[in-house]
């Protein structure tokens, strides 16, 4: 079992539930994700903003206020908390909701799980090492910018055909991000595609392109990855934005 502690409930990743000693409770999988976007952050307001963006990606249509209220009141049900006295899901008005119950260390709850796959070539132009360097420079940059991710091994990143899902990938890895992205080179110009990926939901939270002219394998490589793993600081932990900006992009 993935669990992370919330006050005297272990919150099962996999199975979506939470379990206070013997009783289970099932969450939905609106509630499931306001409670892990709380978790990362603990402590700290939460914007309904930021839930829309999570709950609702990009052009889905619907009375967003009404829904984030019933999906905050089932999580709180959930929980047996009350919005009135809270213990663990705080209304902070006008602006959002924070997590306040106790016993969720920041050990705990800070470590996400991220595969980072190894980059795919497109084009015949320059061979494959230059995707093989990509991805590991990109594992490198991660490590440096955030303490907070933990990256899974690239050889355990390579999976036998009948492994290719997203969801399934995560669940073979215990990882709640996968990393997938491609290499094309025409002429003296590079484009670098990178995409982040759910596993659970197999949606992508972020994607991104880079052109870049090829003056130099190296360089190119240590600057897109890093302006890679800057994007990705901030959208898997918003929180660590100085010391992301305290890292330059060679």
């Amino acid at each position: 079992m993935i669990s992370l502690r919330v006050g005297t409930f272990d919150l099962d990743l996999r199975a979506r539930e939470l379990r206070d000693g013997s009783t289970r409770v099932r969450l939905q999988a609106q509630p499931f994700e306001i409670l892990c976007l709380l978790l990362e952050r603990p402590g700290h307001i939460v914007t309904r903003h930021e839930l829309q963006r999570r709950l609702w990606p990009s052009g889905t249509f619907v009375d967003f206020e009404r829904g984030l209220n019933a999906a905050i009141k089932r999580l709180r049900a959930a929980l047996g908390d009350d919005a009135d006295s809270p213990v663990f899901v705080e209304t902070v008005p006008r602006r959002g909701y924070r997590l306040i119950a106790a016993g969720v260390a920041r050990e705990t709850w800070t470590r996400l799980r991220l595969v980072v796959l190894p980059f795919s070539t497109l084009s015949d132009v320059h061979p494959t090492h230059f995707s093989d360097g990509l991805t590991e420079e990109v594992i490198v940059q991660l490590g440096a910018l955030s303490e907070a991710v933990e990256i899974i091994a690239p050889w355990s990143s390579l999976f036998p055909p009948n492994l290719q899902r997203a969801r399934e990938i995560g669940e073979s890895l215990h990882a709640r991000y996968l990393l997938e992205g491609s290499t094309r080179q025409e002429g003296t110009r590079v484009r670098v595609t990178a995409r982040l990926v759910e596993t659970a939901t197999e949606v992508h939270v972020w994607s991104d392109v880079y052109d870049r002219g090829v003056t130099g394998t190296l360089s190119v490589q240590t600057e897109v990855a890093c302006q890679i793993a800057r994007a990705l600081v901030t959208k898997l932990q918003p929180s660590s934005q100085q010391r992301k900006e305290s890292v330059r992009c060679e």
